[in-house]
């Protein structure tokens, strides 16, 4: 990946398009720069002007010194391609590209992406876009955009919360309503295409960034899940919370996605796996992003909480608020509830929340007193206050809130409710970080609570960066895994796809060393005495050709057979019910004191593969517990997701010592993954396992079934038999 800081801290900025009217994208961009007074040098291009807005021109790229750190491009696709091709092999360290009418417009303007990458990766450029507003990084007041709320936002203070977002509008309107908020950013940064840096790029830079606390962003996709995953890694080793904005969960959203920014929206569930691994918090609104970057600009842990009111009505709705967002309200001590008692009015109720009454109005002076005396307990360190109307005692009150939060030494929060946003902007301008309802305020800091509780608590990754080895290898091969594979012969299963029987799936998985049932296949009633003379009675008969979903629930699986008769009777049913032309005889496993699992794994665009772990057997789909994995399948990542299962405490009861389990599981996954990833023909999109019986010795392998891919089925989809013959408890073989 290249250095981003000649990206974000450059000290040479080269404008390719540069306009002398300012309203037009080629001259926004140098304007911004000189009014928010950019110390770095300025080099305007354009054959057409020798000045531009007072700043000498110049005609082409090579008439500029070499290695100018960051080019703004301003023109259209075809012209900032060659542009951008020209920077770079002039010793560019960075470049915007802001036109679109590339990849997001289809096969011609992907070719001119194409272009831009392949010149970024040859020239080690840091490319942002292209169809990108930009970035802005505000203590180096670099500004690298054309967005027009800048022209109207007043001075930027550099703050500790970075913005990332791979929508330009949504980057740089967060960015204008939290900063009438009160919210500080230290860089807002609209990605784009990201044909050359992308969205992990950032976050995993952010990561090391001395002057970025808390990350958010807004993700619509990705092409690359493994790159998103070292990201969040990196965030979460530095202890830096991330809270994301993920869109594209709904089939109109993921149509959205794919025409603005050409990413891949990927399954959803895979999304939420992601962000639970690494101890990312998922985020639904903007103003949820609005929230939690208000709760960081506070800058403090909240673990300790006082809310001071003029209204005691509030004082119900703040407690049940607080306790439902998982906010910590102290109690104050006798010192604290002694002071107030003596300088509040006696029907004042003294306690957190605490209602000071409107009392203000009369005696302005009695709410610095009251911040005051609660500023010395020493279990507080944020203090909300709220205040609701009193609109007409603002030019009074602002001053004193303002002075008051400049001497505290806990962080204040300023609720106003009821009054207009003028009072609120005023609060913003005079350094305050305000909001009207003061449940936002609360929702804010128990969102940014449960970001740093999740960074704590994430599983993330085996320490020192690579895949715990009981695991596999970001789902490839397990120890001992397959280097070639038998060929398979899959069969349609009646509703649009192909199938890889249970005698065949099996036969892969062997490769694992993982413990079965012992199994023959039979193709006559001779074939399935002979079979079960060698599995042991009692056996299981069940269908495997013609292949039949459900099969359990369907009857076609016998079981407790035990001698020569009870097996061509078995045998004669299943002929006579389902026209059984192949039968698998298997010995029956004992599944008393045991418990049944799920696991799978399917193919998937944006991570390779993923992976399904939940409670299993012929219900599994009915079950509603089940936890979605992404690669590396290491047994951290299962321990964590079996943690999450209602099984859970039943499963710690047979296996005390769940680590084991853990890494057995892992080997499992790990081994479907590298079925799945195998480029061989038929190209399999899903292996399952289902059940997997836990013992309290071993896990067994009951039942296992496959799909391949067929015409336009390139990443496979869910399903499966949902509960093959060894499904039900009882069916076990």
């Amino acid at each position: 990946m290249p250095e981003l800081e000649r990206l974000l801290r450059p000290r040479s900025i080269a404008i390719v398009g540069a306009s002398d009217n300012e309203r037009r994208i080629g001259g926004r961009p140098l304007r911004i720069l000189r009014q928010r007074r950019y110390e770095g040098e300025i080099w305007p291009v354009n054959p057409k002007y020798d000045t531009v807005q007072g700043v000498p021109c110049h005609p082409d790229i090579e008439s500029l010194p070499h290695g100018i750190d960051l080019y703004l491009v301003c023109v259209p696709a075809e012209a900032a391609t060659d542009a951008f091709e020209r920077a770079a092999a002039h010793g560019a360290g960075a470049a915007v590209v802001f036109a679109g009418g590339f990849a997001e417009t289809g096969e011609q303007g992907r070719r001119l992406q194409d272009r831009l990458t392949a010149a970024a990766r040859t020239h080690d450029v840091a490319l942002v876009g292209p169809n990108s507003l930009g970035y802005a990084s505000i203590e180096p007041r670099t500004f690298g955009t054309f967005a027009t709320m800048l022209e109207t936002l007043p001075e930027l203070p550099p703050g500790n919360v970075a913005l990332v977002s791979q929508s330009g509008g949504t980057a740089f309107n967060l960015l204008t309503e939290a900063h009438w908020a009160g919210v500080r950013f230290s860089h807002v940064i609209a990605t784009g295409n990201e044909a050359g840096l992308t969205f992990a790029d950032y976050v995993e830079h952010l990561a090391d960034d001395d002057a970025t606390e808390v990350i958010v962003g807004y993700l619509e996709g990705t092409v690359g899940g493994a790159r998103l995953g070292d990201a969040f890694e990196a965030a979460r080793r530095a202890g830096k919370p991330v809270f994301v904005v993920k869109a594209g969960a709904s089939a109109r959203g993921r149509a959205s996605v794919a025409s603005h920014t050409a990413q891949i929206s990927g399954d959803d569930d895979a999304f939420d796996a992601l962000f639970g691994r690494y101890g990312a918090v998922r985020l639904r609104t903007m103003d949820d992003a609005l929230d939690v970057a208000r709760a960081a600009a506070l800058g403090t842990a909240a673990e300790g909480v006082a809310v001071a009111s003029n209204s005691g009505g509030a004082a119900a709705y703040l407690s049940d608020a607080a306790e439902r967002l998982g906010v910590p309200l102290v109690d104050f001590s006798p010192r604290a509830r002694d002071e107030l008692t003596a300088v509040l009015p006696p029907f004042a109720a003294v306690r957190n929340p605490l209602d000071f009454t409107p009392q203000v109005i009369n005696d302005p002076a009695l709410l610095e007193k009251v911040l005051g005396i609660i500023d010395e307990e020493e279990h507080v360190d944020l203090l909300l206050l709220y205040l609701g109307g009193m609109e007409y005692l603002a030019d009074g009150l602002l001053p004193t809130v303002t002075a008051a939060s400049g001497r505290l030494r806990a962080s204040l929060g300023l609720a106003w409710y009821g009054v207009s946003d003028q009072v609120r902007t005023r609060a913003a301008e005079a350094g305050l970080v305000v909001c009207g309802d003061p449940v936002r305020l609360l929702h804010g800091v128990g969102l940014l609570r449960r970001g740093r509780a999740a960074v704590a608590a994430a599983p993330g990754r085996a320490p020192g960066g690579a895949p715990d080895p009981a695991g596999g290898a970001a789902g490839g091969p397990a120890p001992g895994g397959p280097s070639t594979r038998p060929t398979l012969v899959p069969r349609e299963v009646g509703d649009g796809r192909a199938a890889v029987d249970e005698a065949q799936t099996m036969a892969l998985l062997e490769r694992f060393a993982l413990t079965m049932p012992r199994r023959h296949l039979a193709h006559t009633a001779d074939e399935a005495v002979r079979a079960a003379a060698r599995v042991g009675r009692p056996c299981v008969l069940k269908l495997v050709e013609p292949l039949l979903p459900h099969r359990a629930k369907a009857g076609a699986v016998r079981v407790g057979v035990d001698g020569e008769e009870a097996v061509r009777a078995a045998w004669a049913d299943l002929v006579r019910d389902h026209g059984a032309r192949g039968v698998l005889v298997a010995e029956q496993i004992d599944v008393d004191g045991g418990e049944e699992l799920i696991a799978g794994v399917v193919a998937d665009p944006v991570f390779g593969t993923r992976a399904l772990l939940g409670s299993g057997g012929v219900d599994a789909d009915d079950a509603d517990d089940a936890r979605t994995l992404v690669p590396p399948y290491d047994a951290r990542s299962v321990r964590h997701a079996l943690d999450g299962l209602r099984v859970a405490a039943r499963l710690r009861r047979i296996r005390p010592e769940t680590g084991a389990l853990a890494e057995e599981l892992a080997r499992i996954i790990g081994g479907l993954a590298s079925l799945v990833e195998d480029t061989a023909s038929p190209r399999l999109t899903e292996v399952e396992c289902n059940p997997l019986l836990v013992r309290a010795g071993d896990t067994v392998v009951l039942d296992a079934l496959a799909f391949v891919a067929t015409d336009g089925d390139g990443d496979g989809s869910d399903g499966g038999d949902g509960g093959g013959a060894n499904g039900e408890r009882g069916d076990a073989g």
